[in-house]
């Protein structure tokens, strides 16, 4: 009998045809029509995939489901943001003052995806679409039923956790997650390919779900500001230069957003909460497709895992336009390293990918140019030597080049004056190489500064943090060592057994050239300061999660306390020493050599487990919660994150009243993060707010005194570069005050 995961459906040309134009109108209706749930549903799948899709089609290009699925997904969102700039300039022009309404965006979509389906239809007429098979086998369901129930237990654990402050779902769920992940280790043989990526999918929303779910409203920092942009934007339909800072750069937080809301009509601050984990879900996906060509599923499997113990990735809700540009690098490193698709199609790809990551965030596309730039130069070094194929060329560099100067400079203008400057700031800072005041917070504690001082589960952390650089070092320079064996395509030199295929070149290059760039970043005082390992460390585990897992192979060698006491065991060596050939048993030298393999497979998990596992527990909080630290504001209502960050609907509805009755030309005096929350549940400008106030002490004359939860309950205002002050201290400025509204928690002076 055909195994189930062999029985293809397919689609003629005309039948593809027949069916699209249908599922089109359908979504239509449902949105046109404010069906509930579906609007929503059929709405997000509109957006997200049907516009990458189409434009697949029209590629023709012959890749799996899975890389079609998230290349669909990526094509889509970069539609969205370009063509919806192309669309809302070009409509303003024509006096249409609302682009971005709902009957302009379908209209626009549904006639360019006809255009799209009617192209595709054309270049593949006698091409036979295939549909994905949705039909598991019996293995197949089995290790499908733990994590089917992820996502669930993350949305109702957190659901408990913001009606009764009880968390034990949640934990339950942080350390179900890397248990299953163990039990995968120890069955990988027996576990179906197919379900890796629906696996780590899973796993990958469900974490994310998690601050998203997490409070009423908004939560982080710059989270807040971000939201004020997407709700002028939405409130005008069209998006413009609001204010020329560097934010109205950023396409991904105000015109991206608002295409979302104009089709999906949601509550625009859970729309904001929620967007960009799901749109960031499928990141995992792509280190798994750019790892399993090097590694193989199974250790792909595990890049990904590790990647996702990323905090930057877990605080995606926190990070919405530096996780999206993060996203579409890559995107774009997964094109370029996918030898089925042909070079002109690739760099069309590329390109696409390039311009996208430039409307999404100034800081990452700075470091993505450089990151080309200096894989450019290193090529052209190499090439002296070597023959090379090369897909990063002077031309693409050129012209990522004239796309950052053109949008950065010419059309939105602040960004790029912002870079130049952040150049000479960092050349200038050299003359103070060692002075400690400018190396970022992060920095410093990577480099142990006051982890003496900290409780005995933050030196775990910091132990297990330097333990996964070992590993990901211990992989780089495994493949300068050997990179003939790893990267180039020599007869004489064969590759290495753990892996399943040589890096290309340039991968070698990308790699050299994101390792110099963390270097810098942490040596360099300036870039430390402005820039940090926060924001360039995840961009570059999108080519470095590979060599986390390289690096636990090659170390597990060297671990002679692991295998040996395997190779003891008498049931391990029974199982193992004795596989059998056709009924046969084989030769002792092949038994040798299969129990020497055995072993050190097992070997290599386990010493991979035995880092990541509790590294990925640290970085969830769940690690600090067994020790009694309410670190992650996830799992507890209370500790720092918490006080900054959790927005109590008293405060929210304080802050709409100040910004809907209070005077316009009053300042509005805060501590640090009673400001966010004016700011987005206010909609109050940033220009208004005053939180300096705290640190001069100084006399408030004219103007509103905004108190929020922590200000008012614990007696705390908190300063702009996190120093606390006492309220009591400054209780002869609220004396000279009159209070004119209290809900208990928060209060406002004028």
């Amino acid at each position: 009998m055909e195994p189930v995961s062999n029985r293809i459906k397919s689609l003629s040309g005309k039948q593809y045809f027949a069916v699209i134009i249908p599922v089109i109108l359908i979504i239509n209706l449902a949105i046109l029509l404010n069906v509930p749930f579906l609007r929503q549903v059929f709405g997000f799948l509109f957006l997200t995939l049907l516009p990458g899709l189409l434009f697949l089609q029209i590629l023709k290009l012959k890749i799996d489901l899975l890389e079609k699925f998230v290349l669909s997904w990526g094509l889509s969102i970069s539609f969205l943001m370009l063509f919806g700039l192309l669309l809302n300039n070009f409509l303003l022009n024509l006096g249409h003052l609302t682009p971005l309404s709902m009957i302009s965006l379908l209209i626009s979509f549904d006639i360019v995806f006809i255009i799209f389906v009617i192209v595709g239809y054309r270049i593949n007429k006698k091409l036979i679409f295939s549909l994905p098979n949705l039909n598991l086998s019996t293995s197949e369901k089995a290790f499908l039923i733990i994590p089917i129930f992820f996502p669930a237990l993350s949305i109702f654990g957190m659901h408990i956790m913001n009606t009764t402050d009880n968390n034990i779902v949640l934990m339950f769920l942080l350390f179900l997650i890397p248990t299953y992940v163990a039990f995968v280790c120890f069955f990988n043989h027996k576990f179906p390919r197919r379900i890796y990526p629906v696996v780590i999918f899973l796993i990958s929303i469900s974490l994310l779900l998690l601050l998203s779910l997490r409070s009423n409203h908004l939560i982080g920092n710059d989270v807040h500001t971000e939201y004020s942009y997407f709700q002028r934007t939405f409130n005008n339909l069209h998006w413009s230069i609001f204010e020329y800072s560097t934010l109205d750069s950023c396409l991904s937080i105000s015109l991206l957003p608002t295409i979302y809301q104009s089709v999906l009509n949601v509550n625009p601050e859970f729309l904001f909460k929620i967007l960009y984990s799901l749109l960031c879900s499928v990141f995992p996906l792509v280190i798994y497709i750019l790892s399993k060509r090097y590694i193989g599923e199974f250790y792909a499997f595990l890049a990904s895992i590790y990647f996702m113990s990323n905090v930057t990735f877990l605080w995606t809700a926190f990070k919405a336009r530096a996780n999206i540009a993060m996203l579409f690098f890559a995107f774009a490193m997964m094109i370029l390293f996918e030898e089925r698709i042909d070079l002109l199609k690739k760099r069309i790809l590329f390109i696409i990918f390039m311009a996208s990551s430039l409307v999404s965030h100034y800081s990452n596309t700075y470091i993505f140019f450089f990151v080309m730039l200096g894989t450019f130069i290193g090529m052209e070094i190499l090439s002296k030597k070597y023959p090379l194929k090369k897909v990063v060329s002077l031309t693409i560099v050129l012209l990522f080049f004239v796309l950052i100067f053109s949008w950065y400079s010419q059309v939105t203008e602040t960004a790029f004056s912002q870079g130049v400057y952040f150049i000479k700031n960092t050349i200038r800072s050299l003359q103070m190489f060692f002075a400690e005041e400018l190396r970022s917070q992060p920095a410093q504690l990577l480099l142990g500064k006051a982890i003496m001082q900290e409780s005995i589960i933050y030196k775990i952390h910091f132990l297990l943090t330097w333990m996964t650089f070992t590993f990901i070092g211990t992989g780089i320079l495994t493949l300068i060592r050997r990179y003939k064996e790893m990267s180039f395509l020599e007869p004489p030199f064969k590759k290495p057994n753990f892996l399943k295929h040589k890096f290309e070149v340039e991968y070698f290059m990308i790699t050299l050239v994101c390792s110099g760039l963390l270097v810098a970043i942490l040596a360099l005082p300036y870039v430390s300061l402005r820039y940090g390992l926060g924001r360039s460390y995840p961009l570059a585990s999108t080519i470095l999660s590979v060599f986390f897992v390289i690096g636990g192979i090659i170390l597990s060698k060297k671990l002679s306390f692991i295998k040996k006491p395997l190779l003891k065991r008498k049931s391990f060596t029974e199982r193992r020493y004795y596989p059998k050939n056709n009924g046969k048993i084989t030769s002792q030298q092949t038994l040798k050599e299969s129990l020497i393999k055995n072993t050190s497979e097992v070997s290599a998990y386990l010493t991979i487990l035995l880092v990541l596992v509790p590294y990925f527990l640290c970085a969830t909080g769940a690690m600090y919660n067994i020790f009694g630290v309410p670190r992650d504001i996830t799992l507890n209502s209370e500790g720092e994150q918490y006080d900054k960050n959790y927005i109590y609907d008293q405060e929210s509805y304080s802050a709409k009243w100040l910004g809907e009755y209070g005077e316009k030309s009053k300042k509005i005096y805060a501590d640090f993060f009673g400001d966010r929350r004016l700011i987005s549940q206010g909609r109050i400008a940033p220009s208004q707010i005053n939180y300096y106030w705290l640190s001069k002490h100084s006399y408030i004359i004219d103007g509103y005194i905004y108190l929020r939860y922590q200000n008012v309950m614990d007696g705390e205002l908190l300063g702009h570069h996190s120093e606390m002050y006492n309220t009591t201290d400054y209780q002869d400025t609220f004396n000279k005050k009159n209070g004119i509204y209290d809900s208990g928690c928060s209060k406002i002076f004028v």
